[in-house]
């Protein structure tokens, strides 16, 4: 075979990218190169709005006791008692209080449709010495019913 022949086909049967480094080339290809696109997450409003409510009790869990899901009841120690509102008297810094959360009723199962009630029922999955927000509501016995309980 010819010498030229065979350097033609040689240059020919080459990859593109063959006197160039593997990088450079796979960077012509992607004109982002190599950056990174992030997820971004919105921050949640609503949870932002809860946790700067000044009804608000801040505690720190003491003990959890689990029923059938979600049913819990919570000892808190609170750390911080409420600034406003119609309880803001009846717990001060370091009581214990024992809470459980109140959840929406549709029929005979909680109703997750309901966003009050998807927040309560993460109340469940809180261990000792997880620090939370809690709108103390009512006081049934010696058990605070709460609006709203979320971890800090």
């Amino acid at each position: 075979m010819n010498k030229t022949l065979i350097a033609l086909s040689l240059l020919l049967a080459a990859p593109a990218f063959a006197d160039d480094d593997l990088g450079a080339a796979l960077a012509q290809e992607n004109p982002e190169g190599g950056g990174s696109i992030r997820a971004k997450k919105e921050p949640d409003m609503a949870a932002q709005q809860r946790k700067a409510d000044k009804k608000n009790i801040q505690a720190r869990v003491i003990a959890v006791k689990r029923g059938a899901f979600p049913n819990v009841a919570l000892i808190l120690k609170v750390s911080k008692p409420a600034d406003d509102g119609p309880n803001k008297d009846k717990v001060k810094k370091d009581d214990q209080v024992v809470v459980s959360p109140v959840y929406k009723m549709a029929a005979t199962a909680p109703d997750w449709k309901d966003s009050a009630t998807v927040v309560n029922a993460g109340a469940y999955y809180l261990t000792e010495s997880d620090n939370v927000y809690v709108r103390l509501d009512t006081l049934d016995g010696k058990t605070w019913k709460v609006g709203y309980i979320e971890r800090r």
